[in-house]
């Protein structure tokens, strides 16, 4: 008696992971594939062995392995990927390492603000205190929303210092600020202590100006953090990854997966050529 010859039927789409049924022969027979026969050795035991069976039912789905060969050029397939998915995790891994060699054990070490020195083309005391971790973990959209608030209380801070200047009306000062501003001045800078009497913060014009006055000292140099925040992440950064010794071992490792991977497609499609399931087209 002859058996019949494999077939594959139209994938089953309702399943989460699609997979091709035989028909003619008994499923279990292709437990093999199904299961892969490398994926105890190519999953280690702390990755998630269902998106590898995922990956591998796709590539299934894709190129409808016939025969042991074939099979086994699909597994191989996913194996590269899998791997390359991996290398991913290792290269994260390792430019974390040389970032936080880079900013250090706080958020002001010197060769950071050495490498924000550079950025921004500035002198050492314009980037003393900008804090470098907070700047590289901001994104551009919460850098925006800060820089907007702060322009505005800066806006109120000269306003309020304009009507002091000019009225000498301590209430009306007081009113021309931001609301954070009044309610941080009655709250924690009003009758202050400070052993220089001309830097008290009382309840008055001269209080006020002088609480104004470091107001606007924070926001400009707020102002002028913000502003700069992208070209030092970026500085600091391209620095971190260039200054990664294990760099070139990575791109050597994913150059080789790559040919791997081109080559292992390349046996895979010509066998079914030859076996007539496809016609490979001559590049002109």
């Amino acid at each position: 008696m002859t058996k019949n010859k494999k077939s594959y039927s139209e994938i089953d789409n309702s399943k989460e992971c699609k997979t091709l049924e035989i028909v003619g022969y008994d499923n279990s027979k292709h437990n093999a594939l199904k299961h892969g026969l490398l994926s105890k050795y190519t999953v280690m035991a702390w990755e998630n062995a269902e998106d590898y069976q995922k990956l591998l039912d796709l590539l299934i789905a894709e190129h409808t392995p016939k025969g042991i060969t074939e099979e086994h050029l699909v597994e191989e397939l996913a194996g590269v990927i899998w791997r390359k998915m991996r290398l991913r995790y290792a290269e994260n891994t390792s430019l974390q390492t040389s970032l936080s060699k880079t900013i250090g054990l706080n958020s002001f070490s010197m060769d950071s603000h050495d490498s924000a020195e550079d950025a921004l083309l500035a002198k050492s005391d314009e980037v003393k205190g900008l804090n470098i971790r907070e700047a590289i973990q901001s994104s551009e959209e919460e850098n925006q929303e800060e820089l907007t608030g702060i322009k505005t209380s800066l806006n109120y801070c000269l306003e309020a210092e304009k009507i002091l200047i000019k009225s000498n009306s301590y209430k009306d000062g007081l009113a021309a600020l931001s609301e954070e501003d009044r309610n941080n001045w009655q709250d924690e800078w009003l009758e202050q202590d400070n052993e220089d009497e001309e830097m008290k913060y009382t309840a008055t014009t001269k209080g006020l100006l002088n609480y104004i006055s470091e107001s606007k000292k924070y926001y400009e140099k707020r102002t002028f953090e913000l502003e700069n925040r992208e070209k030092v992440k970026k500085q600091i950064l391209g620095q971190s990854f260039l200054s990664d010794s294990q760099l070139s071992t990575y791109s050597r490792y994913e150059n080789h997966l790559d040919k791997k991977f081109g080559k292992t497609l390349g046996m895979l499609l010509k066998l079914k050529a030859l076996r007539g399931d496809i016609e490979l087209v001559t590049p002109l």
